[in-house]
C-alpha cells in the first residue's frame, strides 16, 4: 500500500482547504472573451468577462463607444473620463452583458444584475432582474449572428416577456448616464451578473456568477481632440452601439 508522507498530507490539505473556499460558481472565470454580441451593428464579440456554471454562461463586459476597443485586464477596464463625451452628453464607454441559458430557455432562471452607484473603492450595489428591469434586451439563441438580436420597443414589457420566454440568449448595452450617471465623473465603477434556480429569488444559491470593474480616469484633454475625426464613422451606427 502506497504511504503518505507530510508533505504529501499538507498539499492535500491545502487542496481541500481551497475546494471549500473557492465559489463554484467563479471557478471558470475568464478574460477577453470572444462572444457573438447580437445587439446593435458594428460592435465587436471581443474582450467580455465570462464564467460558466450550471450550463449557464454569463458574460459583461465594457466598450468605448467611440473606438470600440473592449480590452481588459482581469475584468478591469480602463477609459478616460473626457473634458466633453462624444456625443448626447453621454459617457464614452456602455456597459454591457450577455446571458446564454444554455440548452435551457433563459426563463427557466432568474438573473440578477448589481450596478454599483459608488464612484469610490466600494461598492454600493442596486439590483435588478436583467430579463424584466429592461424591455428592449436583444434576444436570440446559439445560431443569431452579430447583430441579428431581436428586441421588443421599449416598455412593450409583454412582448419582451414573450422574447424571453422563446430564447437562450439575452443581452444588453447601458451607458452611465441612463442610471442617472454623471458622464464627466472620474471614479471606480462595479458591475456583477449573476444566476438563481427561477424564484428562488436574490438571495438564492448562485449557479453562476460573474463581475467587472470599470476604472474611469481623469483625462488631461489629450482624448477630446482626437474625438471629432473619430465620430464621423459612427453615422452607420445603431443606436444599440452608443446608446
Amino acid at each position: 500500500m502506497k504511504t503518505l508522507n507530510i508533505a504529501s498530507i499538507k498539499t492535500l490539505l491545502t487542496a481541500l482547504v481551497l475546494s471549500l473556499t473557492v465559489p463554484s460558481a467563479w471557478a471558470v472565470v475568464t478574460y477577453n472573451d470572444n462572444i457573438t454580441a447580437i445587439f446593435g451593428t458594428g460592435n465587436p464579440n471581443t474582450g467580455w468577462t465570462s464564467d460558466t456554471g450550471s450550463g449557464i454562461t454569463l458574460a459583461l463586459r465594457a466598450k468605448n463607444r467611440v473606438t470600440g476597443d473592449t480590452t481588459n485586464v482581469s475584468g478591469t477596464y480602463e477609459f478616460s473620463n473626457g473634458t466633453v463625451p462624444p456625443a448626447n452628453n453621454r459617457a464614452i464607454w456602455n456597459w454591457e452583458f450577455s446571458i446564454n441559458s444554455g440548452a435551457s430557455l433563459l426563463t427557466a432562471y432568474d438573473y440578477f444584475i448589481g450596478i454599483d452607484t459608488d464612484v469610490t473603492a466600494a461598492t454600493n450595489y442596486t439590483y435588478v432582474n436583467a430579463l424584466t428591469y429592461w424591455t428592449d434586451n436583444s434576444y436570440g439563441n446559439g445560431l443569431t449572428l452579430n447583430g441579428a438580436g431581436v428586441e421588443a420597443v421599449p416598455n412593450d414589457a409583454p412582448t419582451s416577456a414573450l422574447l424571453a420566454a422563446a430564447s437562450s440568449i439575452a443581452q444588453q448595452s447601458q451607458n452611465l448616464v441612463f442610471a442617472g450617471g454623471n458622464p464627466y465623473s472620474a471614479g471606480t465603477y462595479d458591475y456583477l451578473l449573476f444566476a438563481v434556480n427561477q424564484g428562488a429569488g436574490q438571495e438564492g444559491a448562485r449557479l453562476a456568477e460573474v463581475g467587472i470593474t470599470v476604472s474611469v480616469v481623469p483625462d488631461g484633454g489629450g482624448t477630446v481632440a482626437l474625438l471629432g475625426s473619430a465620430l464621423l464613422g459612427l453615422a452607420a451606427f445603431r443606436r444599440k452601439l452608443i446608446a
